[in-house]
């Protein structure tokens, strides 16, 4: 697993990270309390900059930086996916070309990497609580995790982040091991809590 959460690590290879303490269900879309929709599409070089200034909301201790951002969505083995306000769906070009839909506003992000029959939950945040952002997210990677391959998804989590470890275990997550003093946030040394998960065949369900 790589460095994460300000812990001393590889520049350029962050990793898992908590949900921000925000709203980490849904699907492929939804609609949220408000009447507004979103929906998930693949990361793309576009994105980066925008998932940036989220990283400097949701994450300013330890925000990654544009250039780690563009390697991490690049990486052949690296599955990134944001939340946009409204749909994703493709558009055609004024030559009859389908082209990628794009969305509204960046409401959340997440990404993994795979590594044979593991795969590491880089990140995750949401802009947005209580629509399912986060877990649908998480339910994405997951899925482009078990199409890699991967058996196992691992992620790390700040000890104190209540709410996200709630939503880890719902999830079906399990404590598997802690990193004393992982975090540095302010001054303050924070241990990681390691958690794990079995995932199904591709396509099927989780273990």
């Amino acid at each position: 697993m790589t460095a994460a959460d300000g812990a001393d690590g590889p520049a350029g290879a962050p990793g898992a990270r908590p949900a921000s303490g925000r709203d980490p269900a849904g699907g492929a879309g939804s609609t949220g309390r408000d009447g507004a929709s979103w929906s998930l599409r693949p990361a793309t070089l576009e994105d980066v900059e925008e998932i940036a200034f989220a990283e400097l909301e949701l994450f300013p201790d330890e925000a990654w930086s544009v250039f780690q951002l563009a390697e991490e969505i690049e990486h052949p083995d690296r599955r990134y996916v944001v939340a946009v306000e409204g749909g994703a769906e493709p558009t055609r070009s004024a030559d009859g070309r389908t082209l990628p839909g794009r969305g509204g506003a960046l409401l959340g992000y997440a990404g993994i990497m795979l590594a044979g029959d593991l795969a590491d939950l880089h990140t995750i945040g949401t802009r947005r609580e209580g629509e399912g952002i986060g877990r649908a997210l998480l339910a994405w990677c997951e899925e482009q995790a078990r199409r890699g391959g991967a058996e196992r998804m691992l992620l790390e989590v700040r000890e104190d982040n209540d709410r996200a470890r709630a939503v880890y275990t719902a999830a079906g997550y399990r404590e598997i091991g802690r990193r004393r003093g992982y975090y540095r946030i302010r001054g303050r040394r924070i241990d990681a809590l390691v958690m794990e998960r079995e995932l199904g065949a591709p396509g099927g369900p989780s273990a």
